[in-house]
Order: C-alpha cells, then structure tokens, then sequence
C-alpha cells in the first residue's frame, strides 16, 4: 500500500468510503498542464511512423496540438479510484438501475477486466449510484484531475514515466488484443499510486473539449463526426497505440470500432 492510500484513512469523513472502494488520496498541488510546442514536436516524431493507422500521419500534429499551450493548474485534493470500474462493479449498478448492458458485460468478459462500452451519461449515472452506497458525493474526473493524477507535479510524459514502455501498460503494441485484469501492472503506478491510467480502457473525464487558455480550437475527426460539445477521453486504450497513453493527450468519441473502449474511474471529493 503506498504511503498516499495510508493518509486517505485519515480522512474522517471519508472513513465508511475509504472502507468499502479502494480509493486512492491524491493531495492538492500545482503542476503543468498540458504541453509545450517542443513537447509536442518531440512527440511527433516519435509516433509518426508508429501510429495504428499510416493515415494519420498527416493530421496527427493537429491532433497533438490540443495539448497547447501547456499552463499551470492548481488542484485541490480529491480521492480517485484506484483502477477502472469493472465488469463486475458495473454489473451490479446495472442489476439495480435496469441500465443498458455494456458490450463488456454482454460478451462476458472477466469480471477484474474494465467495463467498456459506457457512454458518458451512463458512466455518470454510475457515479451517482456509487455516491448514494457511500453516503457521499462521486463524479467524473476532471480532466486536470485525470493529469494530475496521472503526471503527478512533475511532468511526466507516461504514468510509469518519461520514456515510453510497451511493457508497461495494455495498448496495441503489447499486442494482446484485449481488456487485461485492473491491477495486471500494480507495480506500474503513476506518482500519486494510481493504477491503468495508460491503456487498457479509455476513460472518461467530465469535461467537455475546449481549447486551453490561450488555445485554439482544434476541429478534427472527432468533432466533424459528433460535433463540437464532445467529452474528453484520457489514457489510451489495448486497441490504441501508445501516443494515445501519453499522460497529456486530449481525445474524444470517435465513432470507428477500434475506439469503442470506452471506461471510466471515479473521484471523491475532499
């Protein structure tokens, strides 16, 4: 157990969550948000002849360019989840509420793999059945606080660190071509001792793409195929390639099959 999983417990009004999910404390602080256009150029030319698909090398910078222009957020503290809901989290909320079955659920996949097939409402109904079994308030991850958790205050380029490692984490150059186990790469955990925040599933944030102060608007395959008002997904996925794990990367619902995976992690405000 990590020394942030420890203070959590000190939490008193967080005493009866901390005993029934396994949260994870991540303590307020300042850190860089975002990327520079050299962090950006660096990252092109690393993935540009690695992308899952040869095509998207010419609108690959673009994309990137969402990170822009890398400023400084101050977060407050929050408990994040320590892995992604799973199969068999999410199968419980769905036999209480009489939701939509996900993908995940209907094609009986593990029980400790990450649920996908979630849409962001639905994700978000899950957050609201979670906080009423705790007595306490759940939600989405902003996206600062999915960066946060992920880069720490450092400025990490991965969870695991600056120099990319397929071994590290489930995306389609470790070449499983599936959802692996939440806890698969425990050892592997971002600075604050989060776990899965690279690959596996993407995840779902609570916020709605917008340009970073100072930004641009960036119109790209995403927003001509379901508009301008998407949510921001983090992380990357095992049918994705690396570039898409980096800790800084913005991306959103893109309608193509390869980007179904779609999860989600909670956070508790402190």
């Amino acid at each position: 157990m990590t020394c942030w999983a420890d203070h959590r417990l000190k939490g008193t009004a967080l005493t009866n969550v901390t005993t029934s999910a396994d949260l994870v404390f991540v303590p307020g602080g300042c850190f860089r948000m975002g990327s520079s256009l050299e962090q950006i150029e660096k990252c092109f030319e690393f993935w540009r002849f690695s992308l899952v698909d040869p095509a998207y090398e010419g609108r690959f910078r673009s994309w990137l360019l969402k990170e822009v222009p890398q400023h400084e957020r101050t977060i407050e503290p929050f408990w994040m989840l320590r892995h992604p809901v799973t199969n068999a989290e999410y199968s419980t909320f769905v036999s209480e509420r009489s939701y939509a079955i996900p993908e995940s659920l209907k094609l009986k996949k593990p029980a400790n793999h990450p649920v996908w097939g979630v849409t962001v409402l639905e994700a978000m109904a899950y957050t609201e059945w979670f906080g009423e079994k705790l007595s306490c308030d759940c939600r989405l991850p902003t996206e600062a606080e999915w960066e946060y958790a992920a880069r720490g205050r450092g400025n990490l380029e991965y969870p695991f660190g600056n120099e990319w490692n397929s071994a590290l984490c489930n995306t389609v150059e470790s070449g499983r071509a599936d959802t692996t186990p939440v806890d698969r790469f425990s050892r592997v955990q971002s600075p604050f001792g989060v776990l899965d925040l690279a690959g596996n599933v993407e995840e779902w944030t609570g916020d709605v793409y917008a340009p970073y102060p100072g930004g641009t608007f960036v119109n790209d395959d995403i927003s001509m195929a379901v508009g301008r008002n998407y949510h921001i997904l983090r992380g990357g996925s095992f049918a994705l390639g690396g570039d898409l794990a980096r800790c800084a990367r913005r991306h959103g619902p893109h309608p193509s099959p390869q980007f179904r995976y779609r999860g989600f992690r909670i956070v508790v405000p402190a």
